[in-house]
Parts: C-alpha cells; structure tokens; sequence
C-alpha cells in the first residue's frame, strides 16, 4: 500500500440526516461532536416517525470511528459506531440506541444502521442514506501519519456545538458537562461561536459543584 494518510488533529462537529424521507418512514437526526486525538465522537440522536402517536426519541450518544482503508483504486470509508441513552455514558439508564454509520473519507454521505428502543421492542432500520447538513470548507489541522490513502482535509465545521453541550446541562451529567467544556475550550480560537456555549457550560458546572 502506497501514499500518505493524513488525520485531523482538534474538534469538529457534524450533523447527519439520515432518512428514505418516505411517508411514515423513520427519520434521524444526529448531531455529533468529533474528537480526532481519540477517534471519539459524542452527542445526541434524535428518532422521529409521523405514526399515531407521533414517535420521538432522544438519546445522548457516545462511541468512536475507525478507518476503514482498502487497496487503491478502492475508496476508503469511515466507520462511526455509537451507542446511546439518557443521560451519557455516566449515568445509570439503560441504553435505548445503536448506531452503525459508514461515510466517505470526506464525511458527507453515507448509509446507516440503527436500533432504537421504543418502550416496548427494539426496532431495526437498515441501509439508511445518510446526509451531512449544511457542510462549510474546514479549518481544522492534519498531518501526514505513514503509508496508507490520502483522506482529504474536509471535515466540516458547523456552529453545533451548543447541542451536546446544551444536552449535557439538561440531563445533568456533571462529568459529560466537563468533557465537552474541556474540549469546546481547546477550539474557541478557531471557532469564536463556542464561547457562549462554554460559558453557559461552565455555569452549570459552578452550580452543580456548590450543591
């Protein structure tokens, strides 16, 4: 195998609509907060069907992506696996969605399966095409990393950082509150619209702590 690979170094956010947009079908919105150095990503899903009654379901979500690298001229692919439920990782709920989601090297678009708990069963939804909202041409740094594809340098960048934030403070979940603000406040050089997200952050963090 020949070329160079590059990887992102630093945060970005992404936000997926995943969905046949089919009468009845399942749709899922799903705003993610990507962590390079770990290859994590966190956030929140959110399912919803137009049946009788209407389906909405929330999750915070955590997992990790993985590259999946092929011979060349093959295309190379990334692997999003997540997991969710009420309240993060910390919390004692139990979990109420899967997702397995494979986009290309530039993030755009892709297909999804996913699991979702309804209350009563788990429902499978397969082979879902998934669409990146609004992408912007990015700024985030990369390096070369050894032989391997080249993965282009266009993660997008989105002002969607205040969702998991703003997720974390309304469940409560002191430690998820103190992740995101740790790694909002590595970014807001580069992305000044953190800021008020990260203050309302720290706030909540301050009045929890002197509970």
């Amino acid at each position: 195998m020949s070329g160079s690979t590059q990887q992102f170094v630093g945060l970005f956010p992404l936000s997926y609509r995943i969905g046949t947009n089919a009468p009845g079908a399942q749709s899922l919105t799903l705003n993610l907060l990507v962590f390079t150095p770990e290859q994590s990503v966190s956030g929140t899903a959110v399912v919803t069907q137009a049946i009788n009654p209407p389906l909405e379901l929330q999750s915070d979500v955590w997992g990790e992506y993985t590259y999946m690298t092929v011979m060349s001229p093959a295309v190379s692919k990334i692997l999003i696996t997540a997991q969710g439920n009420h309240g993060g990782p910390s919390s004692n709920s139990a979990v109420n969605f899967k997702l397995h989601l494979v986009v290309g090297s530039d993030w755009k678009e892709g297909v999804a399966n996913y699991q979702y708990f309804d209350g009563q069963r788990w429902v499978q939804v397969n082979n879902a095409p998934a669409h990146l909202e609004q992408p912007v041409q990015s700024n985030v740094a990369y390096v070369p990393t050894g032989p391997g594809p080249v993965i282009l340098p266009y993660p997008p960048i989105m002002p969607l950082y205040a969702a998991p934030i703003q997720s974390a403070i309304a469940s409560g979940d002191l430690a998820q509150m103190k992740h995101l603000a740790g790694l909002a406040k590595q970014q807001l050089e580069r992305q000044p619209q953190l800021q008020s997200a990260l203050e309302a952050a720290k706030s909540e963090i301050s009045r929890l702590e002197r509970r």
